[in-house]
């Protein structure tokens, strides 16, 4: 990242907080309701932990059709990173004033990361 960015630009990063999350290893993400002006929508999530930080994630979305409802199922592998690793791997990375900034701060539902890319 540090790479595409030019002299003096700035990274913003989001990320789920792994922190307590590591701590419990949940099995299940909550199901999500959606309403968007009629089209309705449900969303969860199974996860599948293969190890101490890696899972497979299992995202299930259901939306409401004229015809009845349309599921759809994708699979992807996440690792948890929580934010203070990452916060120490951007500034191994050569950044600077990388901060965090909670989700009390922003208004967004996850930490975000900013961090900036030195002049030089």
């Amino acid at each position: 990242m540090r790479a595409r960015l030019t002299p003096g630009g700035t990274l913003v990063l989001s990320l789920r907080d792994y922190a307590p999350l590591l701590k419990e290893r949940p099995a299940v993400m909550p199901p999500s309701f959606f309403d968007d002006g009629g089209a309705r929508r449900i969303v969860f999530q199974i996860w599948d932990w293969q190890d101490d930080r890696r899972y497979t994630v299992h995202l299930h979305i259901s939306r409401q059709r004229e015809q009845g409802w349309d599921s759809r199922h994708f699979v992807g592998c996440y690792r948890a990173v929580p934010t203070h690793e990452m916060v120490a791997l951007a500034s191994e990375a050569g950044f600077e004033r990388v901060r965090v900034h909670s989700p009390d701060e922003t208004g967004y539902y996850q930490p975000i990361i900013t961090a900036i890319r030195p002049l030089s």
